[in-house]
């Protein structure tokens, strides 16, 4: 059964007035502003930064933005119009900000200026705006890091993993090595990465260490403090997206024509991959020749290629989940509904483990299990027939 036209339209990236993955970075911070009830943050005008906001009808003023985030990032997940909706959630935002210090965080203020650059991105060209947003992000914690004395001498991590956040791995460590020793280390570690990460942002050829580097460091600080920093860590991930390619040509997938576990798995997926970004291919196809793979190899497991790459197994299972949006989407949600840090941590670590080779073991272990065993798994299914070369 199909999926209803909501959810169709909610995952369908392509076909838009924007980059497919500018369209998912917007979704993706829409979904966190709905999920983690941020209208609710919106306060009514206090000290702004305007004088003009305190003449405004408090109240009024109050529920009108509410009312516009929510029409904004409902308008994002739902409709075609991602440039219009994109600029009403960040203008909506940004206000907030100006209107009131009590609402004012720099992670609020880095969404809205995300969601604005990302409505003023080319729909062909690379969403360099963003790029530099990111750079001048990093740069400005990097240099705000490395003048504080209490940064250069270890002393703001001691404090705050100690006392704040009680920390009990950091314990431990600082608790085995000279005074403030553990603090330098952590505090050096962070302004080095800040820094090298606001260079490679502004070097296209090192966007993918950049996709790397960037979600890596934000998923061990979230993994440190069990703390999201509001936005934060949403939008800072989300914001990846303007550096990663949308696979072109599509993703050439060689399974087994033959097995009928194999074709309910392929029809699942295709069910969720409305772009498509999938070209499926029988292994009797004879497409395999293409990549120099035998019979025997195609046999042994499913393969997936894209240009210049080419996985098989688990790998390519991997590879082509990562692909879909609805993966990134799925794991917003589970962060931002998180009853706790605990929980929030779980997901954060099991989706790191996920990604990266520590997990091909297991990993390679049940796609084997099942890879010689498919032909037993749904015996009854009909298969599709062979495609002629």
């Amino acid at each position: 059964m199909a999926l209803s036209p909501v959810i169709a339209n909610l995952l369908k990236l392509t076909g838009l007035s924007l980059p497919p993955q500018v369209v998912l970075l917007c979704r993706i911070l829409a979904l966190t502003l709905l999920l983690t009830n941020h209208q609710s943050q919106i306060q009514t005008p206090f000290l702004p930064f305007l004088d003009i906001f305190d003449s405004l009808p408090p109240e009024l003023f109050q529920r009108t933005l509410q009312a516009a985030l929510v029409i904004g990032a409902l308008g994002l997940l739902f409709t075609r119009k991602t440039r219009t909706f994109a600029t009403i959630t960040g203008l909506t935002i940004l206000l907030a900000v100006l209107s009131s210090r009590a609402y004012y965080g720099n992670n609020k203020t880095f969404v809205g200026l995300l969601l604005i650059l990302s409505a003023l991105s080319s729909q062909t060209g690379p969403p360099r705006l963003i790029h530099w947003q990111l750079a001048l992000v990093y740069f400005g914690a990097g240099l705000n890091k490395i003048l504080d004395p209490d940064w250069q001498s270890g002393q703001f991590f001691q404090h705050w993993a100690t006392d704040r956040l009680e920390n009990p791995a950091y314990i431990w460590l600082s608790a085995h090595l000279h005074p403030l020793a553990a603090g330098k280390m952590f505090c050096w570690t962070t302004i080095a990465a800040e820094l090298i990460l606001a260079v490679l942002t502004l070097i296209p050829r090192f966007h993918p260490a950049v996709i790397w580097g960037s979600g890596l460091f934000q998923s061990g600080l979230l993994l440190f403090t069990g703390d999201p920093f509001n936005l934060f860590f949403y939008s800072m991930q989300a914001s990846l997206f303007a550096f990663a390619r949308w696979p072109q040509p599509q993703i050439t997938v060689i399974w087994d024509g033959s097995c009928g576990f194999c074709r309910v798995t392929k029809e699942l997926l295709q069910k969720v991959d409305f772009d498509p970004i999938f070209n499926w291919r029988t292994l009797q196809s004879g497409v395999g020749d293409q990549y120099g793979l035998t019979k025997a190899q195609l046999k042994h497991a499913l393969y997936a290629a894209g240009p210049g790459w080419l996985l098989s197994g688990y790998s390519a299972i991997r590879g082509m989940i990562v692909h879909l949006p609805l993966f990134a989407m799925t794991l917003t949600a589970a962060v931002a509904l998180a009853p706790g840090a605990q929980t929030r941590r779980a997901v954060v670590a099991l989706t790191v483990l996920f990604l990266l080779p520590i997990s091909n073991p297991i990993g390679n272990l049940i796609y084997g299990w099942i890879a010689r065993h498919r032909h037993e798994l749904l015996a009854g299914e009909t298969c599709d027939l062979p495609e002629k070369s």
